[in-house]
């Protein structure tokens, strides 16, 4: 047992022998000596620095003097300054804080009782109104038939014309010459609602009734020659016509079933 201890030990130190041959070998042919570029590299920054100072100072020195006069004299104009007393506006708060207070104190009134009332006598004149344009209506397919010294009779015509009632074919109406469907009121059923045609407000559907245009069908019809005519009329609306393209509109919204149907020719 004591012998191969031996053994085990003298074969550990071998080892320990030959890996210390081994690295000592390794190292010799491995090492590199890097003082020498240390070295080297410390020079050349050295040198890279002498010549840089040499070159800061060969430039020529720069000439602060102008620089120098022009802040002593912004100084000056600075020191110069005279800020004006403060202002006091304690005063103004008070009474702004006391107008905010008496604007937070007011109650405004309750207006809905008045709000309904007003909607309600709105209500009551829409008959009223139905009933004038009616009568404008009506007063309008007369005038064209009167003359001058046919004024005088106009109540006993007026009677005539609520006891006989104008059939459709007699009550269309021409309100120019030449022109096949500008009307002197509706007379071929409830009027189409024209505000559909882009570009018509509801003041402008009432300056084309006005003008005797009611229905699509009417529109989808039009000649160069009826929308000059129309335009004509059109004051404030000058160019609209042709700009929104109601002929199209209209063509295309007659065919609707809620449109009103042309009438037939006799």
């Amino acid at each position: 047992m004591g012998f191969l201890l031996i053994k085990i030990l003298f074969l550990l130190g071998l080892a320990a022998v030959c890996g210390g041959l081994v690295a000592y070998w390794w190292f010799r042919r491995h090492y590199e000596d890097v003082t020498l570029d240390y070295a080297r590299t410390r020079e050349e920054w050295q040198g890279w620095r002498r010549a840089f100072e040499e070159r800061l100072t060969a430039r020529p020195a720069v000439d602060l003097q102008p620089v120098t006069q022009q802040v002593a004299a912004v100084q000056a104009a600075v020191a110069d300054i005279r800020l004006p007393e403060p202002v006091n506006l304690a005063p103004l708060q008070v009474r702004l804080d006391e107008l905010a207070r008496r604007v937070g104190e007011l109650r405004m009134p309750d207006l809905s009782a008045t709000d309904q009332r007003l909607t309600g006598i709105e209500h009551a004149l829409f008959p009223l109104q139905s009933r004038l344009d009616g009568l404008e209506s009506a007063v309008r397919a007369l005038r064209p038939q009167l003359e001058v010294s046919e004024v005088s009779p106009l109540p006993e015509r007026l009677e005539t014309s609520e006891a006989h009632p104008q059939s459709p074919a007699s009550a269309q109406l021409a309100v120019r010459e030449g022109s096949k469907n500008l009307l002197s009121h509706a007379v071929h059923g409830r009027p189409d609602d024209l505000t559909q045609i882009r570009g018509v407000a509801k003041v402008l559907e009432h300056t084309l009734h006005n003008v005797g245009v009611f229905y699509f069908w009417q529109i989808a019809e039009w000649s160069p020659q009826d929308v000059q005519y129309v335009e004509s009329q059109l004051d404030s609306f000058q160019g609209r016509i042709e700009r929104d393209n109601w002929v199209s509109q209209a063509s295309d919204l007659a065919t609707q079933p809620s449109a009103s149907p042309r009438p037939e020719e006799h």
